[in-house]
């Protein structure tokens, strides 16, 4: 346990270091922060500090900078979240009155927003569907090796998705296949995740329609500003980066761990640092997200930036948007949501 003394000193290397860059030293921190303590009473408080693990010398340097505790420390004890100017909301609750009127829509918005708004990459995922019940299913015949799955669920979500098969399927043989399934529908409640089981029979092409339909009802992923996290890396660096996010699968996968964990704080943002995440190279990075709800399912809205990053501002910022997703997401208006 810090003392109150200790609180001040630790809080303010740290605010330095996020905003210049650089350590500071014991006369600085006093005429900066206006500290009303000695600079040899605050060189021992600094030594204790250091001492504990909260922060580090860097090479000869008299000054001081966070280590991971201490980061972790400040981000849950210390920091105060920014609060949004009437500027900013305005902004933000601008983008989505206009161009918000769908669920796919509004994340991959979202994704684009945020992005903007802090110059990192932004991480949106949406929520999972396999929770939901299935009201209607429709395979659209564009060619044998080509068509378009429609699943509306009872609260009617629509999601849509072209599928590639490597084994054709005529169109009459299709027609049987959506309708045995919905069918199969009216009969029982059909959950997301089982409509796979109700495509298996008889059809050659029914791996290409299962893979896909899955991955559709396991929620997208969408992603803005990923090239962000390349800056000032050597090639071996980004070679081991590049190849996770060229898999989008992979990264919504990682991602959406972190939920099902249920390690995260709900309602509040919450911040991974870069050596607490599970892919190489991103260990000056930090996860900074919010967990987001449509009924019982769930979804990410985060960015991956430096380290040294505004969290107080960046946080403000995530904690707004993504209580605005889940508002309209949640809207009647919704299209796709609508009260019929």
């Amino acid at each position: 346990m810090l003392s109150e003394r200790e609180k001040l000193v630790l809080n303010a290397i740290i605010d330095y270091y996020l905003m210049y860059g650089e350590t500071i030293g014991s006369r600085t921190l006093v005429k900066k922060y206006n500290i009303e303590l000695s600079s040899a009473t605050i060189r021992n408080v600094m030594s204790d500090l250091e001492d504990a693990g909260f922060i580090e010398k860097t090479h000869s340097s008299s000054g001081r900078i966070p280590t991971d505790l201490g980061y972790k420390y400040y981000l849950n004890e210390l920091l105060e979240v920014e609060k949004l100017s009437l500027e900013e909301k305005r902004r933000i609750n601008n983008e989505y009155d206009q161009k918000m009127n769908a669920l796919d829509n509004i994340l991959k918005e979202t994704s684009s927003l945020l992005s903007k708004l802090t110059s990192y990459a932004s991480v949106v995922i949406e929520p999972d569907h396999r929770k939901e019940n299935i009201k209607k299913v429709e395979l659209i015949h564009i060619d044998d090796y080509l068509i378009l799955a429609i699943i509306v669920t009872e609260d009617l979500n629509v999601s849509t998705k072209k599928i590639k098969l490597q084994t054709g399927i005529s169109q009459e043989k299709l027609a049987i296949l959506s309708d045995r399934i919905n069918r199969n529908i009216k009969t029982h409640k059909i959950k997301s995740h089982e409509i796979v089981d109700l495509i298996k029979e008889n059809f050659e092409a029914y791996n290409d329609i299962e893979k896909e339909i899955y991955k559709d009802i396991e929620g997208k992923l969408y992603l803005s500003n990923s090239p962000s996290i390349f800056k000032n890396k050597n090639v071996n660096e980004i070679l081991d980066v590049l190849e996770i996010f060229n898999e989008k699968q992979e990264v919504r996968n990682i991602f959406e761990s972190i939920v099902n964990s249920n390690e995260y704080i709900e309602g509040k943002v919450n911040v991974i640092l870069g050596d607490d995440l599970p892919i190489k190279g991103l260990e000056d990075f930090s996860f900074v997200y919010s967990v987001y709800k449509k009924g019982d399912s769930k979804g990410v809205i985060g960015v991956i930036g430096p380290k040294r990053m505004p969290y107080s501002k960046t946080m403000g910022l995530i904690d707004y948007i993504s209580k605005e997703v889940e508002k309209n997401i949640n809207k009647e208006k919704l299209i796709g949501n609508k009260k019929k």
